[in-house]
């Protein structure tokens, strides 16, 4: 199975792993109804053209696989599969977070004295947003990326090896 290609941290799309974000945003619009599966696209990949004859996500040229006017439904299975997986990874350290803020709390409410309290109610509102933003946005985005990406190429793979190609009737 190909692995997803980085250079300098950054995901570097190929033709082995030809994930497009611009399709990605297109997908979840289409999705949402807020546009219809209609254009101009990528025949190997599915990448939106435009108006040019070679892909710049996966390489592809109009001559040797034609462009194509819509996306196949199993493919933006895929992409939808890949924001899936990110977002389940964010969503788990951001509880995390917000559930290890309200564990710290209690323990402040438990030993500090009389007043004091009132501490341990600010940090549980304060420290648990924060907590749940530094968890799931700033300590965990990466590796949920990574994740989806590495998804996103296995599914690919078993994609195209069962037939799938961009514009199939689904």
């Amino acid at each position: 199975m190909p692995e997803p290609t980085y250079r300098d941290g950054d995901f570097v799309p190929t033709r082995e792993v030809p994930f497009s974000s611009e399709l990605d945003e297109m997908i979840a619009e289409i999705r949402a109804g807020n546009a219809p599966n209609i254009g101009r696209f990528c025949g190997y990949c599915s990448a939106p053209l435009g108006e040019a004859e070679s892909c710049g996500v996966c390489g592809e040229t109009t001559a040797r696989t034609p462009a194509v006017d819509k996306i196949d439904r199993d493919l933006a299975q895929i992409y939808q599969a890949k924001r899936k997986r990110e977002g389940l990874f964010v969503h788990l350290a951001a509880w995390t977070g917000i559930l290890l803020a309200t564990a710290l709390s209690i323990l402040m409410i438990l030993f500090l004295p009389g007043w004091t309290k009132v501490f341990a109610v600010i940090f549980l509102v304060l420290g648990g947003y924060f907590a749940g933003v530094f968890f799931g946005n700033v300590l965990i985005q990466g590796v949920a990326y990574r994740a989806g990406l590495k998804m996103f190429a296995k599914r690919w793979t078993q994609w195209r090896a069962s037939g799938g190609a961009a514009g199939s009737p689904s």
